[in-house]
């Protein structure tokens, strides 16, 4: 590595960091820290040729950023972060994501930082945000999430001309990890799930008379119709037997259903009060999935009873309204009637896992559930891959503990 030109700077190794040490063309001297010391044989920070570069770039950086004028206002992070949403909207970002970054702002960076003038966040600031976000029992992704809008409010800021450095850019993240959850994939099997569905009243609820004051019962209410019913019924079932997404059952039209094909296309997701084609991956708003014979039959019968049943209509609207369901409250009622059928409660996505562990189960190539369910990795699909049957591995072990098959003991000696 060539030798650093006078007037550069100096780069050196501090507890376990680089750090840049170096004097400007208007005469400040300035120290910066670069980054990790990479661990040797580990890929977790810099080694000394990127700390170069690093150095560099912030050296450049320093000299060429814009500065603010001499009086000019300085915007706090709450009125940065508002500006930079603004500038989303006018992009045309999701709304889902959008909503998502207002959230982060009022209620984790907001309560701490809000008030904070940018050029007053140090990276120290920017970590000790993270301690306190995993103290109050966020998990390590959302915290990191939270960082990242961050990051990106002082991006803007830099491009505003209100800042030169960005102080997140070497804050430390929690590690990526995964979450302490149950490592067995949650799913109802077939008696589990009728009995789900039956859980749910189809037309009529009938509510029991409320106790008076002195203990007894007075006149029962009227029957109520629950009008919700009769759809979750239908979208449950859809979820089991198709693997669609939460998201992309509400958000499914009758013109995405193919009744001569008998299969449901997905072209559309409903996310946070917005409908959009853009979902995961290509392909996983780009497919198609068959429906069982048992399916398309309730579909149809479901169609006929439907008030909107119109092509551009939603296949699981509100009854009464014909606007899109809410995802808390179907989330809610599947789990209340888990509960109500005396089964194991799982998730609405666990539905997803009953339609891959099914066809697994049954010898179905796992590069088709792939398909059928939109993964855009063959390695997400693995999970499913204990599932399938392994007659063929079964017999493979059977063979080679067969006493023919043994090897012989001992330690054979060759007679001269």
């Amino acid at each position: 590595m060539a030798k650093r030109g006078y007037g550069t700077g100096q780069l050196y190794e501090k507890s376990g960091a680089y750090y840049g040490r170096w004097r400007t063309s208007s005469g400040r001297r300035l120290n910066r820290k670069i980054g990790r010391v990479r661990t040797p044989g580990e890929t977790d920070g810099l080694t000394r040729l990127q700390a170069e570069r690093e150095f560099r770039r912030i050296q450049e950086a320093e000299e060429f950023s814009p500065r603010p004028e001499p009086g000019a206002h300085v915007p706090s992070i709450e009125e940065l972060a508002s500006s930079l949403r603004k500038r989303l909207e006018l992009r045309g970002t999701r709304k889902s994501y959008r909503e998502a970054c207002e959230y982060m702002q009022r209620v984790h960076i907001a309560p701490h930082l809000g008030g904070r003038k940018v050029s007053d966040v140090s990276t120290a600031d920017v970590e000790a945000l993270g301690r306190t976000l995993l103290k109050n029992g966020l998990a390590p992704k959302s915290v990191r999430n939270v960082l990242g809008f961050l990051h990106g409010v002082f991006e803007h800021g830099i491009e505003r001309g209100f800042l030169r450095e960005n102080p997140v850019r070497r804050a430390e993240k929690p590690r990526r990890g995964r979450a302490a959850s149950n490592p067995d994939l949650q799913f109802l099997d077939s008696s589990e799930l009728e009995d789900v569905i039956g859980a749910i009243p189809d037309e009529v609820v009938i509510r029991k008379p409320a106790p008076t004051r002195r203990g007894r019962r007075g006149p029962a209410p009227p029957p109520s119709p629950d009008v919700l019913g009769p759809v979750l019924r239908v979208l449950i079932r859809t979820a089991a037997m198709t693997g669609l997404r939460q998201s992309e059952l509400i958000g499914l039209r009758w013109r995405d259903v193919d009744w001569a094909a008998q299969r449901i296309r997905v072209r559309n997701t409903f996310v946070r009060g917005e409908h959009s084609s853009e979902g995961k991956s290509e392909l996983s708003t780009r497919r198609s999935v068959p429906m069982a014979d048992e399916l398309a039959g309730e579909l149809d019968r479901f169609s006929k009873r439907s008030e909107y049943r119109g092509d551009g209509d939603l296949v699981f609207a509100h009854p009464q309204t014909g606007a899109p369901l809410d995802r808390s409250m179907v989330s809610k009622r599947f789990k209340a009637a888990c509960r109500d059928a005396r089964v194991r409660e799982v998730k609405f996505h666990d539905l997803r896992h009953t339609f891959a562990t099914r066809l697994a189960a049954t010898g179905v190539p796992l590069r088709t559930i792939q398909e059928f369910l939109g993964h855009a990795d063959s390695k997400t699909t693995q999970i499913y891959a204990h599932y399938a049957p392994s007659e063929r591995e079964v017999q493979m072990v059977n063979d080679a503990f067969a006493p023919e098959a043994g090897l012989q003991s001992g330690v054979q000696i060759e007679e001269n």
